[in-house]
């Protein structure tokens, strides 16, 4: 078999590439949703008009739970392409696909050739996991990407030139402050188990670690400076210690400890590659220990006869993955930090398989993730959402791409890949926006700048505080009123105010306000918590009887009048 690509075969991976890459550009006018990318985006346009780049706000308060870079990130791209859930997205896209350009790179700085690089990089880009992670972006985006480029610069630096350990160094210190010393720690059992484990020493003083120190440490000691000055010694212990280890022992994390969680988490966020990896896996290690034997295994590891290979990515997915599997906290997003590696593992993993293997056994594997993907796409008109003709068009279009590209490229990359972006090219073009159309905050915004102008509040009642949408929408702080006295206060110095609650609390509003107060609709939609859709919501003749109604109103304050004149 070749090892290098022809002109034409490398113009046709780049197709095939640039194809993997459309679900995740299809997200760039996607609306902002609650919980976390609301919040986000809030603190990022606070960041903006407060013109203080060292202090992050939270909804008018100080916040503490995430540290800058990510703000900084989008802060940023809001002062260049101005406030809007595009320009939110903007620095999420872009550094993911930065990224699989470093997953790329890494392939060939490991060994690999040319089309295993591809192979990487369609495997990342068709993870379910780095979807989500782009379609709602949170912190993770942005630390799962200096992630990726850390191992970039280490290869660099191991394989071109030591002074690339600076940069390395660099982006462990700019993930330090994008989601706290987790940065460091994944690099550390990885590349460090590794020299470790191969007594590869030489390695380890060509590292620059002495004067690396200083370069990441840099950053993390700058942020702690300024959380002194906001929090006292409380912010830097919570940045350091608290935020990312807090979750294996502190009580105020211990949530329904399973140990199996994250393997679950992982499953779904490599669905794409996740059964021929673990029959890959399973095979060739029954098949090594069979023929060694436990005891020459041992030896070869005393002996050090293991010197002369890589482990660095293995370390990072499985011995990360069983180290996390401890965390008393269970977030599915912990699991995509190991992505980028499951990613570069399963590349070699296909070249191996697809293209020098004589074993056919293993193959039929890879068709199974396809093969769902492509049959989810037809079920989304049936079950999900009505679509239009050119749905069923471009599936055509895939189907018979699949068919006459056949000859060019293995069928099984071929169904995985065109299934997989059928099918998230779907759930951003028909099913998030049908999803967010749940959500009425960016209509209601419109009309509270509309109605409100110059209001630096908008108010709620009987509303979580996680609906931060709304005011990122409106341009304001989001508040709550619960009690008659607090209300009585506010409209004293306002008689009339907007006021979002759900519709069926208006009576209950009444009530608490009061014959002195009346209310008049505005706005009425459907809503439900779209961060979290059930069966019954996804499900077309099921979803009108978990969606409750929202209402946007005025509320206003009565002068003069008896309880009689009030109204709903």
């Amino acid at each position: 078999m070749k090892e290098s690509l022809t002109p034409s075969e490398r113009i046709f991976y780049r197709i095939l590439l640039l194809l993997a890459s459309i679900p995740i550009l299809f997200t760039l006018p996607l609306d902002v949703i609650d919980i976390d990318s609301a919040q986000y985006a809030g603190i990022g346009r606070e960041l903006v008009l407060s013109n203080d780049f060292f202090s992050l706000i939270d909804n008018g308060r100080r916040y503490l739970d995430k540290p800058i870079l990510t703000f900084w990130t989008i802060a940023t791209s809001f002062s260049l392409f101005g406030i809007s859930n595009i320009a939110f997205r903007i620095p999420a896209i872009l550094i993911t696909l930065l990224s699989v350009f470093s997953i790329y790179r890494i392939t060939i700085l490991t060994g690999g050739k040319e089309r295993q690089g591809y192979l990487a990089s369609f495997a990342y880009l068709l993870a379910p996991g780095v979807y989500a992670m782009v379609v709602d972006p949170k912190i993770d985006v942005y630390l799962t990407a200096y992630l990726v480029f850390t191992y970039h610069f280490y290869y660099l630096g191991r394989k071109k030139n030591p002074n690339y350990f600076y940069l390395m160094y660099l982006m462990m210190s700019m993930g330090f402050i994008t989601k706290g010393p987790i940065s460091v720690f994944i690099p550390a059992i990885s590349i460090g188990g590794d020299i470790l484990f191969r007594r590869d020493w030489k390695l380890l003083l060509s590292m620059r670690i002495p004067t690396g120190i200083f370069v990441l440490a840099s950053l993390p000691a700058l942020w702690c400076y300024f959380l002194y000055q906001n929090f006292n010694s409380y912010g830097p212990v919570f940045f350091l210690w608290i935020q990312s280890f807090g979750r294996f022992y502190r009580d105020m994390y211990d949530i329904n400890f399973d140990p199996f969680y994250f393997y679950k988490s992982f499953s779904w966020a490599f669905f794409s590659g996740l059964v021929p990896m673990i029959i890959y896996i399973s095979f060739r290690l029954y098949q090594y220990i069979k023929s060694l034997g436990w005891k020459e295994i041992l030896r070869k590891i005393r002996a050090n006869e293991y010197k002369e290979i890589d482990f660095v990515i293995p370390f990072w997915v499985f011995l990360f993955l069983f180290l996390i599997s401890f965390s008393r906290y269970p977030l599915p997003q912990y699991t995509y930090w190991i992505l980028p590696g499951a990613a570069l593992y399963f590349g070699k993993i296909m070249e191996e398989s697809l293209f020098r293997s004589n074993v056919e056994r293993l193959r039929p594997s890879f068709l199974i993730a396809g093969l769902v993907y492509l049959v989810g796409y037809f079920l989304i008109p049936i079950f999900v959402a009505d679509v239009g003709i050119l749905y069923y068009v471009f599936g055509i279009i895939g189907v018979l791409f699949i068919m006459l590209s056949a000859q060019l490229i293995p069928l099984e990359i071929l169904v995985t890949l065109v299934g997989a972006t059928l099918f998230f090219s779907a759930i951003s073009l028909e099913f998030y926006p049908l999803l967010t159309s749940y959500q009425p905050s960016k209509e209601f915004g419109v009309k509270i700048k509309e109605l409100e102008p110059n209001e630096p509040v908008v108010y709620s009642f009987w509303l979580s505080n996680s609906k931060r949408s709304y005011g990122f929408y409106a341009e304001r702080n989001f508040r709550n009123v619960y009690d008659k006295d607090k209300l009585d206060k506010l409209w004293s110095e306002k008689p009339e105010r907007l006021l979002i609650l759900p519709s069926e609390k208006l009576t209950q509003l009444q009530e608490m306000a009061g014959p002195g107060y009346q209310i008049e609709p505005v706005l009425e939609r459907e809503s439900f918590k779209v961060a979290t859709p059930n069966v019954a919501f996804l499900k077309k003749e099921t979803r009108n009887l978990v969606t409750k109604k929202i209402s946007l109103v005025w509320l206003k304050k009565i002068q003069g009048k008896s309880s009689k004149n009030s109204k709903v």
